[in-house]
């Protein structure tokens, strides 16, 4: 064997030690695993969510009582649009538009305390089944913190937070000539302290709702 060749093949050797070597190496460190493969958990998998704020104190009016003391009001315009709405005794009248009105307490001048909404939706010849439903999506999209408390086929109380504050709502549903369709809205909303005044006063208001 000459030199070169001896030098070669001493070249190869080396190169298969080292080789060798580094591959030994590569797998004592990085092991080939075992069994089936398996989606690896993420370290946080929750989806992000919006915090839900610190709440303030309400306003300290004492708490809507069931019971209040009811007076017929006329509302609307027109023989076709006339209604009577037995509202609350002593509570400021503000109309919101030509089919919409709301009542409050007048020592009531800040926000947060407790308020009586009615509407006539008629001309939207939908039913009360829809109208429930649409309204209860608008209010998930909208409100803050947006929670189902109980719901029927006509009505919903649900709670959610404004401006720092948790609210009490109440909403119904009125079909007043018989049409399947809803044609008259009543909410109410207060504090958690009035919700048992706030289910009184929508009921005894929706039950005596009625044209002309």
């Amino acid at each position: 064997m000459t030199g070169r060749r001896a030098l070669l093949l001493a070249l190869v050797l080396v190169v298969g030690l080292v080789g060798g070597f580094g591959t030994s190496w590569v797998l004592g460190e990085n092991p080939p695993g075992s069994g089936a493969a398996a989606p690896v958990a993420a370290a946080s998998p929750s989806l992000p969510v919006d915090p839900v704020p610190e709440l303030l104190p309400d306003p300290d009016y004492p708490p809507l009582e069931p019971g209040i003391a009811l007076a017929d009001t006329t509302v609307g315009q027109g023989e076709d649009f006339q209604m009577t709405v037995p509202a609350p005794e002593g509570w400021r009248f503000v109309p919101i538009a030509l089919n919409e009105w709301q009542w409050r307490p007048f020592d009531q001048e800040q926000s947060f305390g407790y308020v009586m909404r009615v509407e006539q939706v008629l001309s939207n010849r939908r039913s009360i089944d829809w109208t429930l439903d649409r309204r209860l999506d608008e209010l998930d999209e909208d409100e803050l913190d947006f929670r189902v408390v109980r719901q029927s086929d006509d009505s919903v109380h649900y709670t959610y937070i404004t401006n720092n504050h948790l609210r009490h709502g109440f909403l119904t549903w009125l079909d007043v000539t018989g049409t399947d369709n809803a044609q008259v809205e009543v909410a109410v909303s207060g504090r958690r302290v009035d919700e048992a005044g706030l289910a009184d006063l929508i009921e005894r208001v929706a039950a005596g709702v009625r044209l002309g």
